[in-house]
């Protein structure tokens, strides 16, 4: 073979090669620009599937902005804007039909420019219901700061040799309701790390922080009790209450304490023991270290799925003349009084135990069991601070430190020395009690602001100096206004839609704002808001505080608009259809989160 020949092969054997590589090269550059062409589409699709929603769960994002391309606003377009939305407010009272049979105070104004979009009777002062919780929970943010950490300590007086205290141990509380026995666990921790076995002496409970008139319907001059709530001191745990456990002819109380003594009569474990139903959980509040500045509301997971969930508002439906059916979850909701949960029902299937309980002269709590079988009841504290110091007496002998003597009352002495200490967030505290609702915790933090500034005596009258003080301090005006408890079960408490927007926007402009406005529950995803306003642009954004008591409804918060503009509102209304009241509630939330300038211009265009 030719020289000519190898090289006529050899490029008849190269050509296809070539060929091949540039259809590949052609085959890969169409490929290519598919996927670009895909990925555009994909994109402009899933961005036109993103609701614009507002706010979410703590900590707060950044506002939505508006993704709609429209001319730029003039102050013509922004009044027209404003115009047509009025209507729509306007129109949804009207279709409610309650406000021929009952008193409404509403406002709904602009964060950011101070515009008034909707009010009607703003100056209106009517009772709030469990709104008023918005007014101390302010005042305790404003007074002690966001970050203040309410104490409980332990003191003693006397000398320490070899590990022992030559005399008696104080128990102080400062007004932390949420204490629990884990709590008192630590404080024994921390007294054994100080290398203590032993206390001569007695255990003493101080409560004077507060003063002694521990009934919200007495210091509140409520002629009602309303709803009936565990003593309110400065020292206690378990929200004030525990659990009476019978079982198998064995008698428990939950959480274990010394000040509290059994007598038992007739008990017999012959019959077998019917389900014993334990305190639930989440009736007691978790407790955390003190190191921890802010602690959880909520569980976690619930949340930030909530939370995460892009939500798609529904098509609103057609609406005719005639009234909608009230919402289930509304109906359950008014069922009781307030918007906090009932409080455990004690068990006894078959009624064949009997507990009650008395106090002896020395202050201590006796519970007395008879009868046969199995049950559980839950009792409130006669004395809390006695309960306790006995609680912190009974994990000292649990933990191997003993205690020669029992346990009174007494006021620590001046010169007593710091021993162990616990500490909770007051931002933890405000928060159960705004987003949850919940009265009792609601009347600590009432009771703390009175005695913070000096209240030991007359606290509950010092606390409503002190929050009107404090709301005219910061511009708020205070004539028509009156408080008479923390919770709002007090029905001679009296405020306005325009006061509550005026302490909400000027919560957002105080350090405590963020704090504050994250203390509220969000709509479709915690507290007394979870179950409404699912489904719309409401859902987590909508931040309020709820009210609700025999024929009073309020809700008072914040929501985002579609464009990213922060709107605050008040709603009260009082009368006869609290279901109806909180259905235009709702409907007002869902047409505050849908605003949108651009769309209330195509309206009216």
């Amino acid at each position: 073979m030719t020289s000519k020949s190898r090289s006529r092969r050899v490029r008849k054997s190269r050509a296809p090669r070539k060929t091949r590589s540039l259809t590949s090269r052609i085959a890969w550059g169409r490929i290519t620009a598919i996927a670009i062409v895909l990925g555009v589409f994909v994109s402009i699709v899933v961005a036109d599937k993103i609701p614009l929603i507002g706010a979410s769960c703590n900590p707060e994002p950044e506002p939505p902005k508006h993704t709609q391309k429209i001319r730029e606003l003039t102050s013509e377009d922004s009044t027209r804007s404003i115009v047509a939305f009025r209507s729509q407010i306007q129109s949804l009272i009207d279709q409610s039909g309650i406000s021929s049979n009952g008193k409404l105070s509403i406002r709904i104004m602009s964060a950011q420019q101070n515009e008034i979009f909707f009010e009607k009777n703003p100056d209106h002062y009517l009772t709030p219901a469990s709104t008023t919780k918005l007014f101390p929970t302010f005042a305790a943010f404003a007074l002690l700061g966001a970050d203040h950490m309410i104490s409980t300590k332990v003191f003693t007086n006397a000398p320490i040799e070899d590990g022992i205290v030559k005399g008696d141990i104080y128990l102080k509380g400062f007004g932390d309701p949420t204490l629990t026995e884990p709590d008192i666990k630590e404080l024994v921790s921390a007294i054994a790390k100080r290398g203590i076995t032993a206390i001569e002496g007695n255990v003493y409970a101080d409560a004077t922080f507060f003063d002694d008139i521990t009934q919200r319907h007495i210091y509140s001059g409520d002629n009602e009790i309303v709803e009936a709530l565990a003593p309110i001191t400065a020292l206690g745990m378990n929200r004030n209450g525990f659990a009476v456990e019978v079982q198998a002819g064995e008698v428990s109380i939950i959480p274990h304490s010394d000040a509290v003594i059994v007598s038992r009569s007739g008990l017999s474990a012959k019959e077998a023991p019917v389900p014993i139903i334990k305190p639930s959980k989440s009736k007691q509040i978790a407790s955390k270290k003190s190191s921890k500045k802010a602690l959880p509301i909520a569980k976690k997971s619930s949340a930030k799925k909530t939370a995460s969930k892009k939500v798609i508002p529904a098509k609103a439906k057609k609406k005719g003349k005639k009234k909608a059916a009230i919402d289930p979850d509304i109906q359950e909701m008014i069922k009781y009084v307030g918007d906090a949960p009932k409080a455990p029902r004690s068990r006894n299937r078959r009624a064949r135990v009997s507990i009650s309980t008395s106090m002896n002269a020395s202050g201590m709590q006796v519970v007395s069991v008879s009868g046969r079988g199995s049950a559980t009841s839950y009792l409130t504290m006669k004395n809390p601070d006695m309960f306790i110091a006995g609680a912190l007496r009974y994990q000292l002998r649990m933990a191997g430190i003993t205690v020669g003597g029992s346990i009174a009352r007494a006021i620590t002495p001046d010169d007593a020395e710091l021993l162990a200490e616990f500490k909770h967030p007051l931002s933890y505290l405000v928060g159960l009690v705004n987003k949850n609702s919940d009265n009792f915790l609601a009347e600590h933090v009432y009771k703390l602001v009175g005695a913070s500034a000096g209240g030991q005596k007359q606290t509950g009258k010092f606390a409503t100096e002190t929050v009107k003080r404090i709301l005219s301090n910061h511009g708020i005006p205070v004539d028509g206004i009156c408080i008479y408890d923390g919770s709002g079960l007090c029905r001679k408490n009296l405020f306005s839609a325009s006061v509550q927007t005026m302490l909400l926007n000027r919560a957002l402009k105080l350090p405590f704002g963020q704090e504050f406005k994250n203390s509220l529950s969000v709509a479709g995803v915690d507290g007394t808001l979870k179950k409404r306003m699912l489904g719309t642009y409401a859902q987590s954004n909508l931040r309020a505080k709820t009210g609700t008591l025999r024929n009073t409804s309020a809700l008072s918060g914040y929501a985002y608009t579609r464009d990213g503009e922060q709107l605050i509102f008040s709603i009260i209304s009082n009368g006869p259809s609290v279901g109806e009241y909180k259905q235009l509630e709702n409907r007002i939330g869902e047409a505050i989160a849908n605003f949108s300038y651009a769309s209330s211009l195509k309206g009216t265009q």
